[in-house]
């Protein structure tokens, strides 16, 4: 197990079961930090495609990985159509590589259909006013992939390489019905935890539309 395996895969694990579970309640804190770690991942696949040297196998892959992750996360804390976005993009990017990963087309040509299903996702958040239900969902989705993934990763089931197109997907796929069942169990139990959360806190809270509130950013 190299370093950078170990500390993805804790990376993936914290990150991924606090998004999963508290993603909505404290959406303006987890935000941030999850846009940081799919900019890490998604920049770190993008230089080792344009510049080779391996998945987090080059200084450069770092870098890459690095900026892209903290442009990520101060877009998404400062700017409020910015986060809305990202929920939708981070989520939109990880299916489309998967999807291309799930029928054996990875690379660049992954990448590309990753960055095009985001932006249709990422318009269709904004168009939709975030709704509750949304975020729950989403956030749900991405936090179980996230977790699952890092836990096959410490495991040794599966190597950091898998994530090479920066879709946590193709991770879970690897591992044949064991990844996808306990991918499945996390989502349904946070979205399941966040529901009742929301629900027991405020009467109605699920009926609202707006999910996030504006004034919390400064832009």
């Amino acid at each position: 197990m190299s370093i950078e395996g170990i500390l993805i895969g804790l990376l993936a694990i914290v990150i991924g079961l606090a998004w999963a579970f508290y993603g909505l309640k404290a959406f303006t804190i987890l935000l941030p930090i999850w846009a940081f770690f799919v900019g890490l991942i998604a920049g770190a696949s993008w230089g080792a495609e344009l510049f080779g040297g391996g998945f987090f196998g080059s200084v450069t892959s770092w870098i890459i990985g690095l900026v892209l992750g903290i442009a990520l996360a101060l877009f998404s804390y400062f700017f409020y159509y910015g986060a809305i976005a990202l929920l939708g993009g981070t989520i939109g990017y990880l299916l489309g590589a998967g999807l291309m990963s799930a029928i054996g087309i990875t690379g660049l040509l992954s990448i590309v259909v990753g960055i095009i299903v985001g932006v249709i996702f990422a318009i269709g958040v904004i168009v939709l006013a975030v709704p509750v239900m949304l975020v729950i969902v989403f956030s749900a989705i991405g936090g179980a992939a996230a977790a699952v993934n890092g836990v096959l990763i410490l495991l040794g089931r599966i190597q950091l390489d898998s994530l090479d197109d920066g879709a946590l997907m193709r991770g879970l796929q690897t591992d044949g019905l064991i990844g996808i069942i306990a991918f499945l169990a996390v989502a349904v139990a946070g979205a399941f935890y966040q529901i009742r959360s929301v629900a027991a806190g405020v009467e109605g809270a699920l009926d609202r539309r707006a999910a996030i509130d504006q004034s919390a950013y400064r832009y």
